[in-house]
């Protein structure tokens, strides 16, 4: 991982988006023939936003991806088991020796969302003692929703569903909403409103099953999933404004 401006007032824990990504964010020369998107996603761009606004910033490789290493499965569970990550990356900021003792934020993309709030929902308790103020979650979405939005029919559906439960022991449709009201910070969820890959009506359960200080901000004027990735690149005045609220 990388952890940028340890001087800084307080952290912000960046988890990027899983699935193609790592804490880079996307790049398209390792994306082989099919690519889901042509134009690189630079990450340390969101950084360098949060920076100037003398946030320290921890980004890291969830497992599976980037230069950390493999977990026993070998492959992903859209946000379950990397929670782990994710309360580990918690605890490193807490007890570190510039920065314990000092707020912090959650900037957490896609399955890095889904997982974040796995992770509050598991142990609520070590967000409340190390000091984790606020949370920026990013397009939540599951396995099966993304697929469905595809457009496979229903036999391959059934084939994949099927084959993921028994090679991970999970459903591809786990159950999220219960960890959801078991988060203790303060939300801000982001969607892009026309996201093509995604089910609106379950944002907007999340949305509905936090019980924490919330707003909802739906992205506009994007076409593509990816496009909401890079939004905070250009356009970081939300995200900042809601952090310097809670962290500042």
């Amino acid at each position: 991982g990388w952890l940028i401006n340890e001087g800084g007032s307080s952290t912000v824990i960046m988890t990027h988006f899983g699935y193609r990504a790592n804490r880079f964010g996307y790049q398209t020369k390792y994306q082989g023939k099919i690519k889901p998107y042509e134009k690189d996603i630079e990450l340390v761009n969101v950084a360098k936003r949060l920076v100037q606004q003398n946030y320290a910033v921890l980004m890291y490789d969830l497992r599976n991806h980037g230069e950390s290493g493999k977990s026993k499965l070998g492959f992903g569970t859209a946000g379950i088991e990397e929670s782990l990550d994710v309360l580990a990356a918690v605890e490193y900021i807490s007890n570190h020796k510039k920065l314990g003792g000092k707020d912090i934020g959650l900037l957490s993309y896609c399955m890095g969302a889904n997982a974040t709030i796995y992770a509050q929902g598991k142990d609520p308790e070590l967000f409340k003692k190390s000091g984790v103020k606020a949370m920026v979650a990013l397009q939540p979405l599951l396995n099966g929703d993304f697929l469905r939005a595809y457009g496979f029919n229903k036999g391959v559906l059934k084939s994949a569903f099927a084959h993921y439960e028994k090679h991970t022991g999970y459903s591809i449709d786990y159950p999220i909403l219960d960890k959801v009201e078991k988060v203790v910070t303060p939300t801000l969820l982001c969607q892009g409103l026309r996201d093509p890959w995604t089910n609106l009506d379950f944002v907007r359960a999340l949305y509905d099953s936090l019980k924490v200080e919330k707003e909802m901000y739906w992205i506009e004027g994007i076409e593509h999933r990816f496009d909401g990735y890079r939004w905070f690149e250009e356009h970081p005045e939300k995200m900042i404004a809601f952090f310097n609220k809670y962290l500042l």
